[in-house]
């Protein structure tokens, strides 16, 4: 198996880049369904439910990136879905929403330093991995 690195990721909206990103992360849950009845003693899950992917992209502030930063806090202000959000593995694999939530955004500022900005997401459907 080849070894990956991060210096090959990206964050995209379509096929533009969202500049100055440096992290991103996925969390991809599934819910335990279960029916416990009187006298189980173990093995409660009888299946799995709905799935739930969430996670956060970060890297440093860029107000001038108006296809990228901008339009992910434009999405979260008006509560809309971003209809093309992708995270980048390499140059062909990535994992791709369809109707994704920014449901919030953090910066801070210090002296010396380059400020920073996250923005957490949720997937409301159509969350997926393409390998092209």
């Amino acid at each position: 198996m080849a070894t990956l690195s991060g210096t090959n990721a990206s964050v995209k909206l379509g096929t533009d880049l969202v500049a100055d990103m440096a992290n991103w992360s996925i969390d991809d849950t599934k819910d335990a369904l279960t029916a416990p009845i009187f006298g189980d003693t173990m093995n409660k899950v009888h299946g799995m439910g709905t799935r739930n992917v969430s996670g956060s992209v970060s890297g440093y502030i860029n107000v001038s990136d108006s296809t990228g930063q901008e339009l992910l806090k434009a999405a979260y202000d008006a509560g809309t879905a971003i209809d093309d959000f992708r995270l980048y593995i390499d140059d062909t694999v990535h994992f791709k929403g369809t109707e994704v939530y920014i449901t919030s955004y953090s910066t801070s500022a210090a002296q010396n330093e380059i400020i920073p900005i996250t923005f957490n997401f949720v997937a409301s459907e159509n969350w997926t991995r393409v390998d092209s």
